[in-house]
């Protein structure tokens, strides 16, 4: 009894123990865990074995490798070469690389700069996923392919010179000096835009970036790194004397007397109010309240009327017979044929003919020189002169500079003619005219023709009135000639009359007529010079049979005739 009892105490003891026995049931389920964990351990050393054994002995491209987004796994290189010559080209055929430089986005098509596909190293860069590294990265590339992502890079390669000149291009535009502050005229205000920085950046380096990028076929916009050079200041003064101006009308090109330049209006604003309205000039743009006055002709007024009607026209005759006076005429006429002259153009004589040298055509004529007349090369070359400003006179044109001959001419009226040297003499007008004018000159057979052409504007008509101050009349100079008999007589030079004189255009406008000073001349007096025989005759034998003294007689006239001058 006393042996139960204590085998009963000790088992109450027992039950209340802080750590009793566990259950037999609960010590046979937790037993089975470290079983699972080996089994699936065991499992997992025989994937990872398996795994790496396919990693390293499976021969052909690992499945769901693809090139960019062609499809290669499991094919074998002439499979999957084959796959990337044929799947390539839409790939790249309509693609655009982009290059991103400061603000402005350029797109290169990428077939431009793209010589062709490399197949074989593209393939080679698939082959490659899952056969580089060691096995543990081995074995994480063939899953990552089985799972969609062993994609491999394309290899294509690049056409320099055509990738060359696209970054060329490119850089032309976009490597930029600073960009002054620019503005727009409108009906009634000026848009005022600030400056732009300059911009630059490393062309070799972009070069070199693109060129990988394409030989990889990466198409990701490539934003290329550059360095601002600052931003100009907006320097009204300078803005104003650019923009402040008075209106100036349509033009023609004097290229090909048909091109029209536009007009441009007359602007006009308060400077110091623009001032202040720019300030410190942190703002992208200002707007400048400003007043405009419009051209008094503009480009669709000008094509209407240009050229379309005759202002004056003039007419001087020739000696065709004296052919290096007539050359002379001819070459000059040529020079000045065509001349286009828009509003306040000034024409030139010797500007525009030119040195009347042997060089350049121009034969040995007479000219006056000094108050003589010689043979200089370019003589003659004042009949077209003094034919232009005969027509210049009619067409009412404004005369800057113009020049009488020393003697009078016989081609033109008094007051009419405009003698030339070139380097000292010359012969100008301005068009003083709302419209372009054009000169024509020819010589014609007899007659050297002047034609000033433009546009009437009025039924302005104009005549010319010449009043003869004073009259000085040559005298008679005899000389002795010991080399001539008594009664023989030699003119050496022939007399010309001098004047003085007063030329004046008679205008008349919607028949009210006025009249203005044009020029006042003054020609010399050239004196006749004779020269006589003083040899006395022998006197005669004493002869029954008389004879007639023939002896004297009356040499040809030596003078030059001043109408073949100058």
């Amino acid at each position: 009894m006393l042996g139960r009892k204590a085998k009963k105490g000790a088992h109450l003891v027992n039950k209340n123990a802080k750590n009793p026995a566990p259950k037999p049931e609960k010590q046979i389920r937790k037993g089975r865990f470290p079983v699972v964990c080996g089994i699936a351990g065991g499992l997992f050393a025989v994937l990872l074995v398996g795994l790496i054994g396919f990693t390293y002995l499976y021969p052909n491209i690992f499945p769901g490798v693809t090139v960019g987004s062609i499809p290669v796994g499991g094919m074998n290189d002439e499979q999957a070469v084959s796959a990337v010559e044929t799947q390539s080209a839409p790939l790249y055929q309509d693609a655009d690389v982009s290059v991103t430089i400061y603000e402005k986005t350029y797109d290169i098509p990428v077939k431009s700069v793209l010589e062709n596909v490399d197949a074989k190293q593209s393939v080679e860069n698939a082959r490659a996923v899952g056969r580089t590294g060691n096995p543990l990265q081995r074995v994480g590339q063939v899953v990552l392919a089985l799972v969609g992502k062993g994609e491999a890079q394309i290899a294509a390669t690049v056409d320099d010179a055509g990738l060359r000149k696209a970054l060329g291009d490119i850089a032309a535009e976009a490597l930029t000096k600073p960009v002054e502050p620019t503005w727009e005229i409108g009906e009634d205000t000026m848009t005022l835009h600030a400056g732009k920085p300059g911009v630059t950046f490393d062309s070799l380096l972009v070069e070199q970036t693109m060129t990988e990028k394409i030989r990889l076929m990466n198409f990701e916009p490539y934003a290329v790194d550059t360095t601002l050079t600052e931003t100009p200041a907006i320097n009204m003064d300078q803005i104003a004397s650019a923009v402040i101006g008075d209106p100036v009308s349509a033009t023609v090109s004097k290229e090909d007397g048909k091109t029209i330049v536009p007009e441009k209006a007359g602007v006009q604003f308060d400077l110091e109010e623009a001032k202040k309205i720019v300030g410190d000039g942190s703002a992208e743009s200002y707007i400048i309240p400003i007043v405009k006055t419009p051209a008094k002709v503009t480009a669709a007024d000008l094509k209407e009327k240009l050229f379309r009607d005759t202002l004056a026209r003039t007419t001087t005759s020739l000696n065709e017979g004296n052919v290096p006076r007539t050359n002379n005429v001819r070459l000059a006429s040529k020079a000045i044929n065509g001349t286009i002259l828009n509003p306040g153009d000034e024409f030139s004589y010797n500007g525009v003919v030119g040195e009347r040298s042997e060089a350049r055509g121009y034969k040995p004529a007479g000219a006056y020189a000094n108050g003589k007349i010689i043979e200089e090369f370019g003589g003659g070359v004042c009949q077209p002169s003094s034919t232009l400003y005969m027509a210049v006179l009619r067409a009412d044109l404004e005369v800057t500079e113009r020049h009488n001959h020393s003697f009078t001419v016989s081609y033109t009226p008094l007051g009419e003619d405009a003698t030339v040297d070139y380097g000292t003499l010359d012969f100008r007008f301005k068009n003083n005219t709302d419209y372009p004018v054009k000169v024509l000159a020819e010589q014609v057979g007899g007659q050297m023709v002047m034609t000033i052409i433009g546009t009437k504007t009025t039924d302005k008509s104009v005549k010319t009135r010449t009043e003869v101050l004073k009259t000085y009349t040559p005298e008679t100079v005899e000389k002795k000639d010991t080399s001539m008999k008594v009664g023989q007589t030699r003119v050496d030079q022939t007399g010309i009359t001098g004047y003085s004189t007063r030329t004046y255009k008679q205008i008349t406008v919607n028949g009210q007529m006025s009249e203005v000073l044009a020029n006042s001349s003054s020609y010399v007096k050239r004196d006749k010079i004779v020269y006589v025989g003083t040899i006395e005759p022998e006197k005669p034998k004493e002869d029954t049979t008389a004879k007639p003294n023939t002896d004297a007689q009356t040499q040809p006239d030596a003078g030059a005739d001043p109408e073949k001058a100058d």
